[in-house]
């Protein structure tokens, strides 16, 4: 999974997960940087969102821990242990009218029933009541359009500025451009694909490159050697003949 941002007229920012880590990397026209590691325990559930001027991303770790972090700064901003709930997934990070809202999902050890949660992350974590009923649900969206903040769960609901959940009566629109948001990311993910393959490629050219270097200068050394040898022979040869007609 990748997203990609842009950051002014000919740079783009693209964050990812590979194994255990989070990595940004910049892109440009002419180029891609190397990948700076943002985190090294990556376990799952990497999502991201840009409010201000600044990436913010969620994942779960190895140890289970929901962590909310921007791209600026590799401290927790906002955390939920797992060891006051046992058994998290899928979080997930959403804008609504420029406050950052985190989604994430816990299933009672007891009856197994799913529930759907929701804080503000930067609000000293402050909780949200959905009246969603998740049984027997085992996932759900939440993304960003047109200014608004949307979920869906069995139906979609948009997010009032004030945290409620309103039941959306036209769902035609907002299915299509879920649809075409699932072809971006498709595309997108291919794209990374592809572009990890091509530096895997090209590392493996430049390795080559260095060899073949390195097998030329040898070769170059031996043949200076040989012909400086040879020169020497010449010279010794061209003087004996003089000594013995003189």
């Amino acid at each position: 999974m990748a997203n990609v941002y842009t950051a002014g007229s000919d740079r783009r920012l693209i964050i990812y997960s590979i194994s255990r880590y989070i990595f940004l990397r910049t892109a440009y026209i002419d180029g891609i940087e190397r990948p700076i590691m943002l985190v090294s325990d990556f376990l799952d559930g990497l999502s991201d969102v840009v409010l201000g001027d600044t990436i913010y991303y969620a994942y779960q770790n190895q140890n289970g821990d929901i962590l909310v972090k921007n791209v600026m700064n590799n401290e927790a901003l906002f955390r939920v242990k797992s060891s006051e709930n046992p058994d998290m997934h899928c979080p997930q990070l959403v804008v609504n009218k420029d406050r950052l809202m985190l989604f994430y999902m816990v299933t009672n050890p007891l009856t197994d029933r799913l529930s759907l949660r929701a804080v503000y992350p930067l609000e000293e974590g402050d909780s949200l009541n959905i009246p969603v009923d998740c049984e027997n649900v085992d996932m759900y969206e939440v993304f960003g359009m047109q200014g608004k903040a949307f979920l869906y769960v069995d139906s979609f609901y948009e997010i009032t500025s004030d945290g409620k959940f309103i039941k959306c009566q036209d769902t035609d629109m907002l299915m299509q451009n879920e649809q075409k948001i699932s072809e971006y990311e498709n595309q997108l993910n291919t794209y990374m694909q592809e572009n990890r393959q091509a530096i895997q490629t090209i590392s493996q050219l430049e390795a080559t490159i260095e060899s073949v270097k390195a097998q030329y200068n040898e070769l170059m050394e031996t043949a200076i050697a040989y012909r400086d040898e040879a020169i020497k022979w010449r010279v010794t040869i061209k003087y004996e003949v003089c000594e013995n007609i003189y």
